[in-house]
């Protein structure tokens, strides 16, 4: 647990504090009375998404330089939007990248944790792989990691509530709140944004170590 767990009037009274230094931002509200559960505040499905396509490629090596990871990534992946009423239709088996329709800040002394709502995860959809975590002082558009474990299609539409958030009160705020970190690769982020793993520091090391040794041949021993 990264900190107290918020219940619904704790969260609201953050999301009206006078104080713009703990003030949780979560815009566009539309609807603050369906979207409060007891503790969490459900989120709604934006309109982009990536999808990820058969491609030529191999596999994704890390070694290579950022602009051609970059361009790999360009090809395996798809964008996608959709328009009002437009269903986009997540398969049995299929992966796909998506946002949430609200921007959302946090202060420094605030973490959260995206989980999917019980209505969709009985129908098996899953909102996250592994990235649920939101840490202290993020500010951008938040990613669904969308998976259709069922057996059925799933139609999703822009405006459902798909997930929930969670909020965590630190006992002091965070000396380094995620927008402020060097090596941050999604702050402030609008839509969906695709994985940028390739600019992690230390394969910038593993690169100049691997430019270094130089080539191997395919008879070296």
């Amino acid at each position: 647990m990264p900190g107290t767990l918020l219940n619904e009037r704790q969260i609201y009274a953050r999301l009206v504090h006078p104080d713009p230094e703990r003030r949780i931002i979560v815009t566009p509200l539309f609807d603050v009375r369906q979207q409060f559960g007891p503790s969490s505040l459900d989120l709604r499905l934006g309109c982009d998404f990536l999808v990820f396509r058969t491609s030529g490629i191999t596999h994704l090596d890390p070694l290579r330089p950022p602009a051609d990871i970059a361009r790999d990534l360009a090809r395996y992946t798809q964008a996608v939007e959709i328009g009002p009423g437009e269903a986009f239709v997540l398969h049995p088996g299929e992966f796909a990248l998506a946002s949430t329709l609200e921007y959302i800040v946090l202060p420094g002394d605030i973490a959260a944790r995206l989980e999917g709502r019980s209505t969709w995860g009985r129908l098996g959809l899953e909102v996250h792989a592994t990235a649920g975590f939101v840490d202290p002082g993020f500010a951008g558009t938040l990613t669904f990691e969308l998976y259709n474990a069922g057996k059925v299609p799933l139609s999703l539409f822009a405006g459902i509530r798909i997930g929930q958030l969670c909020f965590f009160e630190l006992e002091q705020p965070s000396a380094l709140p995620y927008r402020q970190k060097t090596f941050t690769k999604y702050a402030q982020a609008v839509g969906t944004v695709g994985s940028k793993y390739y600019r992690d520091p230390e394969y910038e090391v593993l690169r100049r170590r691997s430019s270094a040794a130089g080539p191997r041949s395919s008879g070296e021993e």
